[in-house]
């Protein structure tokens, strides 16, 4: 069971076996949102750990055309980048006119023509013994039944989606959530592809990258202090702990104002400052604080992505022993059996 990709997406391939050659962590088809439509798509989101306190993020635009319309793409790219915040953009094309790299160059984006690209696809780094995005669709579909089965395929769009909306506290504990819902369907769902699992490294690579990249804004944090910011960000959002209590402070004088009645007021108030808490946020605050987890975040999501795209996909206990951390931690923030979730 293959799915034979179109020339375009077979560059896309081809480029993000290229890309996770070279050390970064790479995601495919990134659907840029607003307001509920779909407005674009991002070819490839690339990140990669430059330094121990720098990150870069970086979008692809890929077009493997005849006509690839390279000038043109690369002002699509360059403004995309602007639009997303992101430190850098790449073009690759077929285009092999000296003229494209060189307006490239003096706009500070990289172009990967048409020859680079013909020497790429003959390349080792171009091939390595993994499924494609093709490949996984379709196993998670024959697992999950479509939106029928709990729409495993959206929540997955959904997931790839937030890397351009920011990595924030937010996307984690989004992406947290997701660590959950398929931790359970991995207990519940028996397949020869496993793709449930699949689909639990993905999302889990996707957390561990927003945390890279949040905590790498905090390198010179010690170990407690490091425990506040990640106890704050998954107790309260990235809006943090005064906008929460502003917002249930608003609540109440509301409820206070339509009702005239204080007490029922102060007993939404104290619902909702009892749901804050009872969150386990210092359970997974206390785990990613730890220095050599810190360190270790963006190899681990390396890791798991491989995992997620394995020709075979494997079971947990056969990841390193700092995956099986992660996801050990993850089972024990959503109160779920670490039997069951490795098997």
């Amino acid at each position: 069971m293959s799915a034979k990709p179109d020339k375009g997406s077979g560059a896309e391939e081809v480029l993000r076996n290229y890309f996770l050659s070279l050390g970064y962590f790479v995601v495919r088809g990134c659907k840029f949102r607003y307001e509920g439509f779909d407005v674009t798509d991002v070819d490839l989101w690339i990140y990669g750990k430059k330094s121990a306190v720098s990150r870069e993020r970086v979008n692809v635009d890929i077009k493997n055309k005849k006509t690839p319309q390279a000038l043109e793409r690369v002002f699509w790219a360059k403004g995309l980048q602007d639009i997303l915040g992101l430190d850098g953009c790449i073009v690759a094309t077929t285009d092999s006119r000296e003229a494209v790299k060189q307006f490239g160059m003096q706009h500070n984006i990289r172009v990967l023509d048409g020859a680079f690209m013909a020497r790429l696809a003959k390349s080792e780094k171009s091939h390595q013994n993994r499924i494609s995005e093709e490949d996984f669709f379709i196993l998670v579909k024959l697992a999950s039944l479509g939106k029928l089965g709990g729409d495993w395929l959206g929540i997955y769009e959904r997931g790839k989606s937030l890397l351009l909306d920011g990595l924030s506290f937010d996307s984690c504990n989004s992406w947290l959530d997701d660590c959950g819902y398929f931790m359970e369907q991995s207990a519940l769902v028996d397949s020869d592809g496993l793709p449930a699992l699949r689909l639990l490294y993905l999302t889990a690579a996707k957390l561990l990258v927003a945390l890279d990249f949040i905590l790498s804004q905090h390198i010179s944090a010690d170990v407690n202090s490091r425990v506040k910011i990640l106890d704050d960000g998954f107790r309260y959002g990235s809006a943090g702990k005064g906008f929460s209590q502003r917002m249930s402070l608003m609540m109440s004088s509301l409820v206070r104002g339509v009702s005239n009645d204080f007490e029922l007021g102060k007993s939404i108030e104290r619902e909702l400052d009892s749901q804050i808490k009872s969150v386990r946020a210092d359970v997974i605050a206390d785990y990613f604080s730890r220095g050599n987890v810190v360190n270790s975040l963006f190899e681990l999501s390396r890791e798991f992505e491989a995992f997620g795209f394995a020709i075979m996909a494997q079971k947990p206990d056969l990841l390193s022993s700092g995956a099986q951390g992660v996801l050990g931690i993850i089972a024990d923030f959503h109160q779920l059996d670490r039997k069951k979730v490795f098997g």
